[in-house]
C-alpha cells in the first residue's frame, strides 16, 4: 500500500514523499519496550488477563461509560494543526464504532458477534484547573514530526481523569520495519500505574477522522484501532495461530473465544481469508474486525468476547475515568449531556476596536493554525477604521494555498438584547480576479468545542480595494461594512464569534469596529426619540449631553473607549419625564475618539465623542 506523508514549511509549501510500508498500529513494539524499562508492567498484564478469563458474559444491557477526551495537537504549523471540525468528526466515528450505531459501518454489520461496547467518548468542557474548554490544547513544537513518547510531555492532563490523545505529523516508527509509516499506538490499561504520564494514544493528523486533511483509506477507524487497546484488546494475529480451541482461547492469542486466531495482519478486505486451520471450529479469520488491520470500509465490528475482556479490564484499571464524580469534574453529566456553564461576565451590547498594542487580558485571541509570525493575524497599529488600530492579516506574504487562519472574541453574554446583531468592518483587496480567499464567521455558545458557520464572504464581496500585486493599506472609503443577525443565538450566554481566514492568493485583510448590539436602526430611533445630542463635538473640555425623557424610567450613561473599557459613569438612575442637560468634563481625557453608550428602559444606543 502506498502511503502519502505531508511535510509542511511554515507558510511556504508542502512537500509530499511516497514510501511502501505501513504498520497501522505500533502499541505491541511499544509495549515491548515498556517492559523492560518497566518490569511491572508484565505482573499487571497477567493481573489483567487473569481476571478477564474469569469474567461471564453479559447479556443484559450495561449502563453507558462515557470517557472525557483532549486532544493535544503538536504542530509546527503545517497541516498536522487540524482543525476542531476534524477532530469533532473522529470522535463521531470512534462513537459510530464503539456503539454499533444504525446507519454507520459498524451498525450495519449482520454478524451476530458484534457488540455495541456501551462506550461513548466525550470533548472535555473543563480542563484540570476547572476552568472552560474545547478539548483541545494546541502546542507549537518543531517535534511535531518522528514523534514519540518522549512529546507527551508537552501537553498532558491525569490519565485517570481524561484519555489523552497526541495528534502529531509523523511517528517514530524505532523497532518497526526500516522505512516503514506507523499511523498509531496506545497504552493498555495494565501500563497506567508504571507509565501514568504518558497513557493514552498517539495519532498521526492524518488519520483523524474522514475529512479535510486525512487519508480517507483508513476513514478514521485507526484512532477506533488504538482505543480498542487502550480499553483491554489485543489484535487477533497476537502470537498467530494459537489460542483456537476452547481449553486455550482465553489464555492464548488475543485471549477472546469469539475471535478466530489469525496467523498475520490483514491488509485490504480479503473476507474469505482462513489464515489458520487448526482452531476448532475451523472458521475464517474475522477481517472485519476493528483490532485487525483491513482497509477501514472493510471494518465494521467489535464482538461480544472482546466486550466481555474489557467490561472486566476497565472497572479493574480505568474506573475513575469515568465516575461520575470525575465525568461532573470534566463538565459532563451522568447521561453523557454537557453540564451549563456560568453566564459569561462580559455583557452586550459589546464594542471593541483594536486601537490597542496587545489582546492580553482583553479576553480575544489568535488562533493562527498554519501561519506564525507576521503572516497571520495580529494587532495592527497603523491601519484602522476610526482610529490606528485594527485586526490584520498580510495575507500577500502566504504564497501557500488554503492556508488557515483565525482570531476568536471573548466569550459574552448577550441574552439581554432582545434582537442581537454582530457588525464589524472590513478591508480587503486581491492580487488578481483570481484570488479565492473566503472568510468564515463562525458561532460557538461552548467554548469552540462545537461551531456554527454564520457567514461565508467570498472575496469577490469581500474586495474593497482595486486588485494589486503590491501589499494593500486601506484609505478611509476602503471599508465595507456587515452584519449578521445573531437572533437565532439570543440565549447564548457564552457567545463566541471567530473569523477564519482562507487563504488563496489573495492580499492583506483588516477588520476593525466590532460590536453586537441591537440593531442599529433601532437604536438611531431611540436616538431620535430622545432628542439626543452632544455638543460642541469634537470637545476641548467641556460638552452638554442633551436630550427628552417621555417617561420616568432607569437611563444609564457611560462613556466607554474603543476597546470597551468603561472611562467614566456618567448617569445611572431614575430619570424623571422631561427635557434634560448635563454637563461632561473631558479635560483629563486624552485626545482621541470615545464612545457614549446610552441604556434605557426601551433599549441602548452608542453615540462618537472626540476629544481633542
Amino acid at each position: 500500500m502506498k502511503k502519502k506523508i505531508f511535510l509542511a514549511v511554515a507558510c511556504l509549501g508542502t512537500f509530499w514523499v511516497q514510501s511502501q510500508v505501513v504498520v497501522k498500529c505500533a502499541t505491541d513494539e511499544m509495549f515491548l519496550e515498556s517492559v523492560k524499562q518497566f518490569p511491572a508492567i508484565q505482573l499487571e498484564e497477567q493481573r489483567a488477563n487473569e481476571i478477564a478469563s474469569k469474567a461471564p458474559i453479559q447479556n443484559k444491557k450495561a449502563t453507558i461509560r462515557y470517557i472525557p477526551v483532549v486532544f493535544h495537537i503538536i504542530h509546527k504549523f503545517g497541516l498536522e494543526n487540524i482543525s476542531q471540525t476534524q477532530l469533532n468528526d473522529a470522535i463521531r466515528v470512534l462513537n459510530e464504532d464503539f456503539r454499533k450505531l444504525v446507519g454507520t459501518n459498524g451498525g450495519s454489520s449482520t454478524d451476530p458477534l458484534t457488540a455495541d461496547f456501551e462506550i461513548e467518548f466525550r470533548l472535555a468542557q473543563l480542563n484540570p484547573n476547572g476552568l472552560p474548554t474545547n478539548g483541545v490544547n494546541r502546542i507549537y513544537s518543531l517535534n511535531a514530526d518522528n514523534a514519540r513518547d518522549a512529546q507527551k510531555s508537552l501537553s498532558y492532563w491525569d490519565a485517570r481523569k481524561y484519555f489523552n490523545v497526541w495528534v502529531v505529523n509523523t511517528i517514530n516508527n524505532t523497532g518497526g520495519t526500516p522505512g516503514s509509516i506507523v499511523l498509531g499506538y496506545a497504552q493498555f490499561p495494565f501500563q497506567i500505574n508504571s507509565q501514568t504520564s504518558t497513557d493514552g494514544v498517539m495519532m498521526r493528523a492524518d488519520q483523524m477522522g474522514v475529512i479535510e486533511n486525512v487519508d480517507v483509506s483508513q476513514l478514521g477507524r485507526t484512532l477506533t484501532h488504538e482505543a480498542g487497546h487502550w480499553v483491554g484488546l489485543y489484535h487477533p494475529f497476537q502470537g498467530g495461530c494459537v489460542g483456537g480451541t476452547s481449553s486455550n482461547c482465553l489464555s492464548q492469542g488475543d485471549q477472546v473465544c469469539d475471535t478466530p486466531p489469525v496467523s498475520t495482519a490483514t491488509t485490504g478486505c480479503p473476507t474469505s481469508r482462513n489464515s489458520c486451520t487448526n482452531d476448532v471450529p475451523n472458521l475464517p479469520d474475522l477481517v472485519k474486525n476493528y483490532m485487525d488491520y483491513a482497509d477501514g470500509n472493510c471494518m465494521n465490528m467489535f464482538t461480544k468476547g472482546q466486550k466481555t475482556r474489557a467490561d472486566a479490564i476497565l472497572p479493574n484499571f480505568r474506573s475513575n475515568i469515568y465516575s461520575t464524580t470525575n465525568l461532573t469534574a470534566a463538565g459532563i453529566n451522568a447521561d453523557g449531556t454537557y453540564r451549563p456553564l456560568p453566564s459569561s461576565n462580559v455583557k452586550a451590547p459589546y464594542y471593541f476596536g483594536f486601537n490597542q498594542a496587545s489582546l492580553a487580558g482583553t479576553g480575544w485571541n489568535l488562533e493562527n493554525y498554519m501561519c506564525p509570525g507576521d503572516s497571520g493575524w495580529q494587532i495592527n497599529n497603523t491601519v484602522g477604521l476610526v482610529s490606528s488600530g485594527s485586526m490584520a492579516a498580510l495575507n500577500i506574504k502566504t504564497w501557500r494555498t488554503n492556508v488557515r487562519n483565525a482570531f476568536s472574541s471573548p466569550n459574552l453574554d448577550i441574552t439581554n438584547l432582545a434582537a442581537p446583531t454582530l457588525s464589524f468592518y472590513a478591508a480587503y483587496a486581491r492580487r488578481s480576479s483570481v484570488s479565492g480567499d473566503r472568510l468564515r464567521v463562525f458561532i460557538s455558545n461552548n467554548f469552540g468545542r462545537t461551531e456554527i458557520l454564520a457567514r461565508t464572504i467570498l472575496s469577490a464581496e469581500m474586495s474593497s480595494g482595486a486588485n494589486s500585486l503590491d501589499p494593500f493599506t486601506p484609505a478611509s472609503n476602503e471599508w465595507k461594512k456587515y452584519t449578521i443577525d445573531l437572533s437565532p443565538y439570543k440565549n447564548f450566554n457564552n457567545l463566541r464569534v471567530r473569523f477564519e481566514l482562507q487563504s488563496l492568493r489573495g492580499n492583506n485583510i483588516y477588520i476593525d469596529d466590532f460590536r453586537i448590539d441591537e440593531p442599529t436602526s433601532l437604536g438611531e430611533q431611540l436616538k431620535r426619540e430622545m432628542q439626543f445630542q452632544l455638543f460642541p463635538n469634537p470637545s476641548k473640555g467641556l460638552s452638554t449631553i442633551s436630550f427628552s425623557n417621555e417617561q420616568n424610567q432607569s437611563i444609564a450613561i457611560d462613556l466607554i473607549d474603543l476597546q470597551g473599557k468603561k472611562i467614566l459613569n456618567i448617569v445611572n438612575r431614575l430619570v424623571e419625564v422631561g427635557n434634560h442637560d448635563i454637563e461632561l468634563d473631558v479635560n483629563n481625557l486624552q485626545s482621541g475618539i470615545y464612545l457614549v453608550q446610552v441604556k434605557t428602559e426601551k433599549g441602548m444606543f452608542i453615540h462618537k465623542m472626540w476629544v481633542e
